[in-house]
């Protein structure tokens, strides 16, 4: 399977599988199916629900209409990058530096499905590209990646800097952006990265070099984890 690299920049380069195209389609068969049975018990009722008033009727109609049109998009914003379609197939959208994508870069690549699928180019586009991107994706900087079954959800499990007795020991972790904060924050909480206990030993030693700082602590993983809590702790002052 191909490879893709999420995470970039100043740190450390971390693998992930792209998704094939088979996975890739087959979400969406997954979706279509989903959609076709939704645009039927939508438009039946809006049939129903207005049979006589016909301008009512056709507000409906459009209003259902946007929503199956809008589906991948809505999904992806608001469900941590995943349609239905792609959380059976245990695949999400990312962009290449591991961040999630913005709603712009969401928008952007929704707005080119017509281009993707509508002239076929999306397939031989994800076939030949590095990263194994549609058009959509090549514009809007993400692609789609296999994550690992046994992966739990991406859920923030530090709030230290909450704590009104937090005690922050690294100041200098104010002059990081939130670009890198992220990848930090990915490193972190994310169960399947290859070879985690290296990259974060790896990360650690980028992030005192970029700051010009020497961990007080004597574990790499619990260096990073104070370098992120003092800076959400310096944002929230």
């Amino acid at each position: 399977m191909a490879q893709t690299s999420i995470i970039t920049g100043q740190y450390v380069r971390i693998q992930q599988t792209a998704a094939t195209v088979m996975q890739r389609f087959f979400a969406w068969v997954i979706d279509a199916i989903f959609l076709t049975i939704a645009s039927a018990i939508l438009f039946g009722m809006t049939e129903s629900i207005a049979p006589t008033f016909y301008t009512f009727r056709i507000i409906l109609w459009f209003f259902s209409t946007f929503l199956i049109l809008s589906y991948p998009l809505l999904m992806e914003m608001f469900v941590d990058g995943q349609t239905i379609g792609k959380s059976i197939m245990i695949i999400k959208v990312m962009c290449l530096d591991g961040s999630k994508p913005s709603k712009m870069s969401l928008f952007l690549r929704w707005i080119l499905y017509i281009v993707d699928f509508g002239i076929g180019l999306g397939i031989v586009s994800i076939v030949f590209s590095k990263n194994c991107q549609r058009l959509g994706d090549l514009a809007a900087g993400t692609t789609v990646v296999k994550l690992s079954k046994t992966q739990k959800p991406y859920i923030l499990r530090s709030f230290e800097f909450t704590d009104h007795r937090y005690a922050p020991a690294y100041p200098e972790a104010t002059h990081l952006s939130v670009r890198q904060i992220e990848v930090i924050e990915h490193l972190l909480y994310s169960d399947n990265a290859q070879q985690r206990g290296k990259l974060i030993n790896q990360l650690a030693q980028k992030v005192e070099n970029i700051l010009g700082i020497r961990a007080k602590e004597n574990d790499a993983e619990k260096f990073l984890n104070k370098v992120y809590n003092d800076f959400q702790y310096y944002s929230t002052i």
